[in-house]
């Protein structure tokens, strides 16, 4: 007898959490949080410029130049954690992003209130995936057969009406439905015949 050895199964590393990556991306709105992130990040980099001494910081004391990019970034961080508020999150980084062309250096030079505006476009549009339409295999499958979900026959079906394989086991559909025998009464079986 041959000694069975285990088969080795080749795993691929990056396969794993590249699969695991997809999963969690799709379940959320990955591209509405990643582009508002990115439109806080790059309105706060703007603030952090200067040109020859000129600080580009607008608002009362810079205060905006912080309060903008933070409430971006957490809107965006926000639709990641928390997909089911993607509503509320989103409405509160279109508003931001809008009012960071007043607020913050033209919105980030125009490209940041650009990126916030879109991003949280794509996570108010964002829909969760949905389980397709139509009954489990299981209930299709005994539906087809005419049987309920326990695999018992359906009362309005006959047995006349499934094909052949599908006939219960039980007597003989050719056998008359009535015995002589058993209309004679109670010990009708005990008595000897009178034919023999």
């Amino acid at each position: 007898m041959a000694d069975a050895k285990p088969r080795r199964i080749r795993f691929n590393r990056y396969l794993g959490p590249w699969d695991a990556f997809r999963r969690w991306r799709r379940s959320r709105p990955f591209w509405g949080g990643l582009l508002t992130g990115l439109a806080g990040l790059e309105i706060f980099g703007t603030t952090q410029m200067s040109f020859s001494n000129l600080t580009l910081q607008l608002g009362p004391t810079g205060f905006l130049s912080w309060l903008i990019p933070v409430l971006l970034f957490t809107c965006g961080l926000l639709m990641w954690v928390t997909p089911q508020q993607r509503v509320l999150y989103a409405v509160v980084a279109v508003v931001a992003a809008v009012y960071s062309l007043i607020g913050v250096n033209l919105g980030g030079f125009l490209l940041g209130a650009v990126l916030g505006t879109i991003g949280s476009g794509l996570g108010f549009a964002w829909m969760p995936g949905r389980q397709p339409a139509g009954p489990a295999p299981s209930e299709s499958a005994a539906a087809d057969d005419g049987s309920d979900a326990d695999g018992e026959p359906d009362p309005g079906t006959s047995t006349d009406d499934r094909p052949d394989g599908d006939r219960a086991a039980g007597p003989d559909q050719d056998a008359p439905a009535h015995d002589d025998t058993a209309s004679e009464g109670p010990g009708a079986g005990n008595r000897p015949s009178r034919d023999g």
